[in-house]
């Protein structure tokens, strides 16, 4: 039986499922050894669904990459074999790409390759000798790691070339669940498919997704229905209130046919029955320009006074999510503006993807070893600086121990240790510097991608002139947009981290419209703003009609392909329906008073809960 299950108001169906799953079939799980498995897309999601089900130990809850390795992870001659094809096949690409060179690659661009190229090559004598291979955030073949996208490149090619991969995971887990499958890769899709349709009866399958929510352009979005699916949507929404319901459900409108009954509810303890929470539901269209935290702030004040709330307020009393396009309105704001510009400006999709919660790989020595470390300095804690340099230093590795005294080393680090926690103080001292003083003091092993990057001269910044449409084909040369963006990224102060780990901690209001998807919270602030997202992916202005489709999205409606309008649509909607009580959205626009007509409208908000400067005065 396949499920593909359409949840667009919290993730109550899938523990449901989870425990018809266990009840119906427990017993016969526990007497073979077999377990549900249930993956998602994120940790936090993966933490969540283990506190509704209470970690029972006959339900496999894990990431898709981590579900993908466990399955794969036994047979490391294969994995060898896989590396190998793929490091020759990268190879392949690279010369390829070196062929192809027009005249106007940069320099820089060409030397980038020839690097990469002599760095594969370099590197498989030393992965023939690899006795094992584990799973990381980055890949280090020559080391025997695997990063995200070889666990998730390597095991769906497995799944769908070989019926053996297929069987095992069927009898592993015979029921198995997809959570936010919107989110999920279409190769992971087709390689769950393919076991499905090996297995038959005995293997159960259930994708549980909303394509409305879909936000990440890697992922498949709606699911293909198969003959012998059965579709379940689910209409009831728990989470929203009444009127936030109803600006959901109108976002909804041109989107698909849907449409989303019930609301959030609350227990009344003097009658002791459940009543709608009908909660507030408001826009805001102000003028851009300068002013624009004095016109939040204000909006703000008009909403503490109007529903009688100072969580809305400032000071200790403060509870309430802003949510912005991309993270640059709260990166200005927090002093990472920079760094935030070097992963996003005319960068790899891939940088600007992992920003988000700190994957792209060049940020991850920082996320996972530096700033760690420099949190633990200034707490105090040098038994945490400790285990940080045993989990990521190689100059605590046995075979490298055996080559000095343990007084020097510890000296030799101490002196390292604190040279960083300065650097990282010094508002000179530049990501490169940073970087290059970790590894030439062995203070962490480097991507090799980061290595090849620190060989390299400083360059001179280059003025960047791509008109947007170029942006959104990608025709700029992938490669040139990393050297370049590398360029910025190592150039950037180093102390804008610090900045940067207090956002991606949650210790600020601020999130970004893709980051919260599957969060709540009672109180939400929405800033639409295209003027500081410059983020050509999405567009309010084009969503409202403000401003005319590009002759990208023109092309894209005449061929069937999807448009800004229908991407920003989705993460309106997302962001929409994160509120439990009030929402407010606040619309930034250089002509207002069109802006204001425009998403009348609309019609997705009431007249009356359309609001302008002169609210505020």
């Amino acid at each position: 039986m396949t499920l593909n299950i359409q949840l667009p108001g919290k993730r109550s169906p899938l523990p449901v499922a989870l425990d018809a799953a266990i009840k119906v079939r427990g017993k016969e799980l526990k007497r073979s050894r077999r377990r549900v498995a249930c993956i998602t897309y994120t940790e936090i999601a993966a933490a969540e669904i283990w506190a509704d089900v209470g970690n029972d130990p006959l339900i496999h809850v894990s990431t898709i990459h981590s579900f993908l390795w466990s399955i794969t992870r036994s047979f490391q001659a294969d994995i060898k074999a896989w590396v190998l094809h793929r490091i020759e096949e990268r190879i392949a690409e690279l010369l390829q790409a070196a062929a192809e060179f027009g005249p106007t690659v940069q320099q820089r661009t060409r030397d980038k390759n020839r690097l990469d190229i002599e760095r594969y090559e370099s590197s498989l004598p030393a992965v023939e000798k690899v006795q094992g291979f584990t799973y990381g955030t980055g890949s280090d073949y020559p080391k025997g790691v695997l990063g995200h996208d070889d666990i998730i490149r390597m095991a769906t090619y497995f799944l769908a070339e070989r019926p053996l991969f297929r069987t095992l995971l069927a009898q592993q887990f015979p029921i198995v669940f997809v959570d936010e499958s919107q989110d999920t890769q279409p190769a992971v899709v087709a390689a769950l498919k393919a076991v499905a349709l090996q297995a038959g009866a005995d293997f159960c399958l259930g994708f549980f997704g909303d394509p409305m929510q879909r936000i990440y352009p890697t992922g498949t979005g709606a699911i293909d229905i198969e003959e012998g699916w059965e579709t379940i949507p689910k209409e009831e929404n728990f989470r929203c209130p009444t009127r936030v319901l109803a600006v959901a459900n109108a976002i909804r409108r041109d989107g698909d046919d849907l449409v989303q009954t019930g609301g959030r509810s609350e227990l009344n303890q003097t009658t002791g029955l459940r009543e709608p929470v009908e909660g507030s539901a408001r826009i805001f269209v102000l003028p851009a320009g300068d002013g624009r935290d004095r016109r939040l702030a204000a909006v703000r004040h008009f909403m503490a006074g109007k529903v009688d709330d100072p969580a809305w307020g400032d000071g200790q009393e403060a509870d309430y999510k802003l949510l912005v396009i991309v993270h640059r309105m709260a990166a200005n704001r927090l002093g990472f503006g920079e760094l935030y510009a070097s992963m996003n400006d005319k960068a790899p999709a891939a940088f600007a993807n992992g920003f988000l919660d700190a994957t792209a790989w060049p940020l991850k020595p920082f996320d996972k070893f530096v700033l760690p470390v420099v949190e633990a300095i200034s707490l105090g804690q040098e038994f945490a600086v400790m285990s940080l340099l045993r989990s990521y230093s190689p100059l605590l590795e046995r075979s490298a121990l055996a080559r000095t005294t343990a007084a020097e080393l510890l000296a030799a680090l101490r002196k390292a240790v604190l040279e960083l926690d300065r650097l990282m103080s010094d508002e000179k001292a530049t990501v490169r510097d940073v970087l290059l003083h970790v590894h030439t003091e062995g203070l962490m092993s480097l991507d090799p991608r980061l290595t090849s990057y620190l060989g390299l001269p400083v360059a001179e910044p280059e003025a960047d002139e791509n008109a947007e449409d170029e942006e959104e084909d990608g025709e700029q040369d992938d490669t040139d947009r990393e050297v370049l963006a590398m360029d910025r990224y190592l150039a950037c102060p180093a102390s804008q981290f610090l900045g940067y780990r207090r956002y991606t901690q949650q210790l600020s209001p601020f999130s970004t419209h893709q980051g919260i998807k599957g969060a709540e919270f009672e109180r939400v602030l929405v800033v639409l703003d295209d003027d500081e997202g410059t983020h050509v992916q999405f567009s309010y202005d084009k969503y409202f009609g403000v401003k005319p489709p590009s002759k990208t999205d023109l092309r894209n409606l005449e061929e069937g392909k999807e448009t800004a309008v229908e991407r920003t649509r989705r993460l309106f909607y997302v962001c929409c329906t994160r509120a439990l009580k009030d929402l407010v959205v606040v619309y930034f626009s250089s002509d207002p008073a069109l802006a204001e007509r425009k998403v009348r409208d609309a019609g997705i908000f009431p007249d009356e809960d359309i609001l302008t400067e002169a609210a505020l005065a």
